[in-house]
């Protein structure tokens, strides 16, 4: 796991003062947020604050944590809620849309910028795209067990899958900014996922 850099104390603190940070992160990106600001939100001294956050890099670091470890532990209950695999994958692709809708609202940064940003939390990036992969992975090879699912490599077809959603989302990003997307931008993006899906299990159905 990926190891979130902040002092140990009170728990409750830490719980309100991450999400102080995800509610300003959210609405001001990481480039216009300050820790003088999420202080105040929680009247706290920045004394304070640095005590558990030496900076605002491992603060935001720590709020993605949050936000992906609440996708995998929502994504494994409807996982298991769920005997039918088309419905899973159906479940996947729309709970990581609303995570990655999330993620862009907490980083409001120009695509074209990652890599320079990057470095901040690329671990984070590689933790959870193993983790997602591992999932999807399940997710075949439960279809594939019940026999409505043909695929000879469940983690390969894995990755392809995932690796094409990735670059459906860049197509109606465009390398803008964040802000500049609109909720009509966001619909498109789980259109075009949505269509993908519908072929992607068409073409692995057994029972067609």
């Amino acid at each position: 796991m990926v190891a979130i850099i902040h002092r140990s104390g009170n728990s409750e603190k830490l719980d309100a003062i991450l999400s102080a940070a995800q509610k300003r992160l959210g609405r001001y990106g990481l480039e216009k947020t300050t820790m003088k600001e999420i202080a105040a939100d929680l009247n706290l001294s920045k004394a304070s604050l640095y005590y558990y956050f030496p900076d605002k890099e491992s603060l935001w670091s720590a709020v993605l944590a949050k936000e992906q470890a609440e996708f995998f532990r929502l994504m494994s209950e409807r996982i298991q809620e769920f005997r039918d695999p088309v419905v899973m994958i159906s479940e996947f692709v729309i709970l990581r849309h609303e995570y990655f809708t999330t993620f862009l609202n907490l980083t409001k940064f120009r695509f074209s910028d990652f890599y320079q940003i990057r470095p901040h939390f690329k671990e984070m990036i590689d933790q959870f795209k193993h983790l997602e992969t591992e999932q999807f992975t399940e997710i075949l090879k439960r279809g594939k067990k019940s026999g409505d699912f043909s695929v000879k490599k469940p983690e390969e077809t894995a990755r392809l899958f995932l690796d094409i959603l990735h670059g459906l989302r860049i197509t109606v990003m465009r390398n803008r900014p964040i802000v500049e997307l609109t909720q009509e931008d966001y619909n498109l993006m789980f259109r075009k996922q949505k269509d993908f899906v519908e072929l992607f299990i068409r073409s692995i159905k057994t029972n067609l």
